[in-house]
């Protein structure tokens, strides 16, 4: 089982959703997250059957920026948890295998905002002893030669 995220910063240019479907195609991933998708929902779950997927969730943008959106197949069983803005959560188990739990994040650009985040993150741990993966963009640098960009 394997699982791709990526931040696809919109998903409203065609060259974009050309390269989103090239990398499933080439990864064939069990799990897709896509990360700041910055259009509606309907338009991120119209990807699902051309992406390869039978299944997906989409949490819509806010404006032109945020939304948020996963994808799976039948073989696998994904139970949405609590979700927001900021994050999918969901319990996976594929077949016979021991549930695991994943987490999409995509954090507050807000530097000010982005406690409530990691609070959030804190909480669905401290919630679950489930194997955890979180995946997604933190929008949080270790080190200021890291970050590109306004």
């Amino acid at each position: 089982m394997s699982c791709l995220s990526w931040n696809c910063r919109g998903l409203g240019n065609a060259a974009t959703v050309k390269e989103l479907r090239e990398l499933a195609k080439k990864f064939a991933p069990s799990v897709l997250c896509v990360l700041e998708t910055q259009v509606h929902k309907s338009r991120v779950e119209g990807l699902k059957r051309s992406l390869g997927f039978d299944n997906s969730f989409v949490v819509s943008n806010s404006g032109r920026s945020g939304g948020l959106g996963i994808f799976w197949n039948n073989e696998i069983k994904l139970d949405l948890l609590p979700y927001s803005q900021y994050h999918i959560d969901c319990i996976i188990t594929k077949g016979s295998n021991d549930p695991w739990r994943l987490t999409c994040v995509y954090g507050e650009a807000q530097t000010n905002e982005r406690h409530k985040m990691w609070n959030m993150l804190k909480f669905i741990k401290s919630s679950s002893h489930l194997p955890w993966v979180c995946v997604g963009d933190f929008n949080e640098v270790l080190h200021q030669s890291e970050h590109v960009g306004m």
